[in-house]
C-alpha cells in the first residue's frame, strides 16, 4: 500500500520555519497539529475517530526536525502507512510512547538542541521530555505551527471550499423550514443531519438563535413565532478542514432598523476584501471597515473579526474586538473568515459572515450564499 501525500505540510515549508526561529525539534501533541504533521486521523470528527477516543491511552505523538523530517509514535495497532512519514514506530502506552519518541530524538543528534512544544502538550510529555533532555532548552512554539498553517496548500483550499458548501447547504435547508412554531431543537437535527448527508464528517459548530434566545448555547426548545429573526452560524467539518458561514432569516417583515444595520455590516465587509492582500497590514484594513461603517452614518459600535480558518474554526485571529490587531501581515493562500455584527436589544448581534482565500491579486470569495437578511 502506497503512502499518501502531505496535505498542507511540507518539509521545505517546516525547515525554513524551524531554522528562521532557530528551533532543532518541534513536537506536535494535539489532534489539529499531529493531523497537520502526519495525516493521522486523530480529529475529534472521523470517519472513526478511534485514534481520539483512545488518545489518552495511546497518544499520537509527530517529531519535525529542522530539515523537515519526521519521526511518528502511534498506537501500535493502527495502520501507519496511513501516513506519509516513514519513520513510525508502534506503542502501547502513554509510558511506552515517551520511551519511544525520546530515542528517536535522540538518534537526530538534538538532546542539547532547542525543542518546540505546544502549550496543550500533556504534562506527562513535558516532564520526561525536560527529564530525558537536562541539556536541552524548551520553547513554547505555537507561533512555529501557525508559520506553517497560516497558507493552506491546493488541497487544503479545496477541502475548505467543500466544507463551506456543506455549511451552506445546511443553512440554505434551514432557511426552507422557518415556520411558526420550529424549535432550535429542529433547526440543530437539521444542521447535523445536512452536514453528514452532504459528505462532511461532522459539525464543527451550530451557532443558532431564535430571537433573543443564547446563540450560544441552543436547545433550550424555544420556538419561532411571527417577527422573530434568527440566527444560524454553520461550521462542518470536512476531510479534516472546517468553515464557517452565517446568515439570518425573519419571519415576516424585517424591520428598517435591522435591514439598515446589516446591510452596513454588508459594506464593511466589502470595504475588508478590497483592503486585504498578501502583505497588508490588519492596521490597514481595520482603517477601512471603520471608514465603511461610519460612511454609512452609523454611530453604534461595530463589532468586527477577520479570522483565518483551516484545521480550527477560529485558527487565527488578525482583529477581533477583544484582541484588538495582530502584528502578523495576510499572506497569500490563507483562508480568511469575514465578519461584521451591531448589537441590538431583543434581538442580539446582527450581520454577516463569510469566507475568502487571499489570491496574488487580493481576496476571491469561497461562500456562495446571497448576501442578505432571508424573509420568510
Amino acid at each position: 500500500m502506497s503512502r499518501p501525500k502531505p496535505i498542507g505540510f511540507s518539509k521545505e515549508k517546516a525547515s525554513r520555519v524551524l531554522g528562521e526561529k532557530a528551533v532543532d525539534v518541534l513536537i506536535a501533541s494535539s489532534p489539529e497539529n499531529v493531523f497537520y504533521t502526519c495525516g493521522l486521523p486523530v480529529r475529534a470528527a472521523e470517519n472513526n475517530p478511534i485514534l481520539f477516543a483512545l488518545s489518552n491511552q495511546y497518544p499520537t505523538i509527530v517529531a519535525v526536525y529542522k530539515d523537515g523530517s519526521e519521526s511518528m509514535v502511534t498506537w501500535a495497532l493502527y495502520n501507519a502507512t496511513l501516513s506519509w512519514i516513514e519513520e513510525v514506530q508502534g506503542i502501547l502506552t502513554p509510558e511506552h510512547a515517551m520511551d519511544t519518541i525520546i530515542p528517536l530524538i535522540k538518534k537526530h543528534g538534538f538532546e542539547r538542541g532547542v525543542i518546540g512544544i505546544e502549550p496543550l502538550m500533556p504534562y506527562y510529555q513535558y516532564e520526561k521530555l525536560r527529564k530525558a533532555f537536562p541539556d536541552a532548552k524548551f520553547r513554547v512554539s505555537d507561533d512555529l505551527f501557525m508559520d506553517m498553517r497560516i497558507s493552506k496548500s491546493k488541497e487544503e483550499i479545496k477541502r475548505i471550499k467543500e466544507s463551506t458548501r456543506i455549511a451552506e447547504k445546511a443553512i440554505e435547508v434551514m432557511v426552507e423550514n422557518v415556520a411558526e412554531g420550529v424549535s432550535d431543537f429542529d433547526f440543530l437535527k437539521i444542521a447535523k443531519s445536512i452536514v453528514i448527508e452532504e459528505g462532511a464528517a461532522g459539525v464543527d459548530h451550530v451557532t443558532l438563535a431564535i430571537g433573543n434566545s443564547d446563540p450560544e448555547a441552543p436547545g433550550t426548545g424555544v420556538k419561532m413565532k411571527p417577527g422573530d429573526i434568527t440566527r444560524f452560524d454553520i461550521g462542518a467539518i470536512y476531510r479534516g478542514y472546517n468553515s464557517d458561514v452565517s446568515r439570518h432569516a425573519f419571519l415576516g417583515e424585517v424591520p428598517s432598523g435591522i435591514q439598515e444595520a446589516f446591510d452596513a455590516a454588508v459594506e464593511v465587509q466589502k470595504a475588508c476584501v478590497d483592503a486585504i492582500k498578501s502583505g497588508a497590514d490588519p492596521k490597514e484594513v481595520s482603517k477601512a471597515a471603520q471608514d465603511a461603517w461610519q460612511a454609512q452614518g452609523r454611530k453604534d459600535p461595530v463589532f468586527i473579526t477577520l479570522h483565518s480558518i483551516g484545521l480550527q474554526t477560529e485558527e487565527f485571529h488578525w482583529l477581533d474586538p477583544m484582541r484588538g490587531v495582530s502584528p502578523r501581515k495576510f499572506v497569500e493562500n490563507a483562508v480568511v473568515d469575514i465578519e461584521a455584527w451591531s448589537l441590538h436589544s431583543n434581538v442580539g448581534l446582527v450581520g454577516n459572515e463569510d469566507t475568502y482565500v487571499i489570491t496574488s491579486s487580493g481576496c476571491e470569495r469561497i461562500s456562495q450564499l446571497d448576501m442578505k437578511i432571508f424573509i420568510v
